[in-house]
């Protein structure tokens, strides 16, 4: 993270008036650095982005451009010098000793204006990360506290109009895109290693806070906590719904949704905060739009939740003897089902336990006996040649940030008891107005899940509520580009469980080491099953091993699983893989374990189907900032 220090110059009137424009026009202003004393800088705030170029560079030289698709929002702060503050230990967040509570602002006239961005870098072995940059301007033009404040009022009202044209400008583009208004977040407290909501709370409710984004929090109690309330309460207080946990708690969202009798009326935009074990989903995402994820997945996913940006989604419908569930990720029977329910017991490990009990499977292998039949698309197999192609998309983001400046339409009013920690902010370019360039006082921070900016007070049954009922949601009330549109789907198969199959079928028997099928790139964070898939191609990737493989085979196809390797490029008499539409599987015993989206099922014969762009998933944002990468 960087660290640059600009002071804005005291200029003349007439400069000043030149400068100020409305709010849909840019604003520009020469500031000078903090800590490289001579060096002053032209900064310019655009509908593009804030421009930083030194005054004695050359017009293509020494000049650095935040676009606004990076930009998440800023934040208006008055600084006392005069109060000092103290760290406290316990949470991590600055509190002010109660012992000089009485200094005043009257001391000190400087005005700070913060900007958070959070910005692609390239890194060491070509590995691609977003970085988050905080950009201080400091206003001390005026003698005034009170002039400076509206100099710095009036970038932040210019920055978070720009931001809003920006986000309005992508809705348009795409009729998915949308503003959140209120997310629905459900968190499952025993995710993973049991550590969601301790990661939740440190580091995506302070992101949250950042954006200003309004959401209730429900802590799941028991199982299927989330497809009950998902599938009986009333939804309209949301646009959004959210699942913090792994691929089982998004999976009892969708179908409690998909039960509903309202379920088109009521479909929600689906997001997802991995914390869970396997979080395929999360990782297809990223995956899909070239988002960086592995280094820091909360923060990948935390800002596609805070975007707003969406797409449709595939599900399979999954008929079985007596009830219909629905499926957003896989299916399967055999090896990679077995590891992964047998592997719960060392869910300590987290994700750990996968590895560990393949190998314990490996040596006690089993095999199956059943039938498998399938409807093939025209391309039966896998092109692994073209696996490494990816999803040709332009990729993502910005988070939406924090615009903690508090400024009320109505009263005019500002709310200058915002304060910031440095320790939060060591990754700063600051511009300063005056010469002199004291040290910036320590304050409660934001950005601290402790800080008394981001208490949570806990409701009956484990609900959290934001803090931001009152902010600014002037910018949600969009046209109706972005509103979100229900289509009327008919998810009734073409061919049911019981009904016979024509001829265009195909039909396997015989004994099996697994039969797997997935609709996304990535079965776990570091498993990609199908490299091919997208989010919404109308495909199911079906992947059939057949009793015979010998063990150093099968150790290969599961190694080559992390890299996508794992299918060959013509199918053997072992290993096949096909692009299909819809396939029924018989199991031929009567015990065994089937899995839909990592999560158990009665075990029997079961009809799946695809059914394309069938809800939504919030995606990260598309825009153009990444192409030289």
């Amino acid at each position: 993270m960087q660290d640059i220090s600009i002071d804005k110059e005291n200029i003349s009137e007439s400069d000043r008036i030149s400068n100020t424009c409305s709010i849909s026009n840019e604003l520009s202003e020469t500031f000078y650095s903090a800590k490289k004393k001579g060096s002053t800088f032209y900064v310019r705030l655009s509908k593009d982005g804030l421009l930083l170029q030194r005054d004695d560079a050359e017009c293509n030289k020494d000049h650095h451009l935040i676009q606004m698709c990076d930009i998440v929002g800023g934040r208006c702060v008055l600084q006392n010098k005069q109060t000092r503050f103290k760290r406290n230990v316990s949470c991590g967040a600055c509190t002010p000793n109660t012992k000089e509570s009485k200094c005043g602002f009257e001391d000190n006239e400087d005005v700070y204006l913060y900007i958070f961005a959070y910005v692609l870098k390239k890194k060491l072995r070509s590995s691609i990360r977003r970085e988050r940059n905080v950009i201080t301007l400091r206003f001390r033009t005026f003698d005034s506290r009170d002039d400076n404040l509206r100099e710095a009022e009036k970038w932040y009202k210019a920055l978070k109009c720009h931001r809003e044209n920006y986000l309005k400008e992508c809705a348009c583009e795409s009729r998915g895109n949308h503003v959140l208004k209120r997310l629905l977040v459900f968190l499952n407290p025993k995710s993973g290693s049991g550590k969601a909501r301790e990661l939740f709370f440190q580091e995506v409710v302070p992101m949250l806070n950042e954006a200003e984004l309004s959401y209730d929090v429900y802590v799941t109690k028991h199982a299927n906590y989330a497809f009950d309330f998902a599938k009986q309460k009333d939804l309209s207080l949301w646009n959004g719904v959210v699942a913090v946990g792994g691929d089982g708690l998004f999976h009892e969202i969708l179908n409690g949704l998909m039960q509903r009798t309202d379920w088109s009326k009521a479909s929600k935009i689906l997001g997802v905060i991995p914390c869970g074990s396997g979080n395929g989903l999360a990782r297809s995402v990223a995956y899909s739009y070239k988002e960086p994820y592995d280094s820091k997945p909360l923060l990948s996913s935390a800002l596609t939740i805070i975007g707003g940006h969406s797409t449709l989604m595939d599900i399979m419908k999954v008929e079985l003897e007596n009830k219909t569930i629905y499926s957003f990720l896989s299916v399967g029977w055999g090896l990679i089902s077995d590891i992964d329910i047998e592997s719960e017991r060392l869910r300590i490990f987290g994700y750990k336990r996968f590895t560990i009990w393949t190998l314990h499977r490996l040596i006690n292998l089993r095999t199956y006996q059943g039938k498998i039949s399938y409807l093939p698309r025209a391309e039966p197999t896998l092109n692994i040649d073209s696996c490494s192609q990816g999803v040709n998309k332009p990729r993502l983001l910005h988070s939406v940030s924090c615009s903690t400046f508090s400024y009320s339409k109505a009263s005019s009013k500002f709310n200058s008891n915002d304060n910031i920690a440095d320790s939060e902010y060591e990754d700063i370019i600051s511009l300063q107005t005056s010469v002199n360039c004291s040290s910036r006082s320590r304050c409660d921070s934001w950005l601290s899940s402790c800080s008394r900016k981001s208490m949570y007070y806990s409701i009956p049954e484990s609900v959290y509520h934001s803090i931001a009922e009152n902010s600014n949601n002037e910018g949600n009330n969009y046209n109706e580009c972005n509103e979100i549109t229900h289509t009327e789907y008919d998810f009734s198969p073409s061919i049911s469980m019981h009904e016979p199959l024509p001829s265009t079928w195909i039909v396997e028997e015989g004994e099996f080491v697994m039969v797997h099928a997935a609709c996304k790139t990535h079965l776990g964070s570091d498993c990609l099953f199908a490299p091919q898939s997208q989010l919404n191609d109308g495909l199911m990737y079906l992947v059939i091993i057949r009793s015979g493989i010998t063990r150093p085979q099968l150790l290969n196809f599961l190694i080559n699983m992390s890299t996508g390797t794992h299918v060959p490029t013509e199918n053997s008499e072992f290993i096949k893989a096909f692009h299909v539409t819809a396939f029924r599987l018989e199991p031929g015993q009567s015990q065994g374990i089937i899995t839909v989206d990592g999560e158990r099922i009665e075990f029997g014969a079961l009809h799946a189907t695809i059914f394309p762009k069938a809800v939504r998933i919030m995606v990260p944002s598309q825009n153009s900032s990444t192409k030289h990468f």
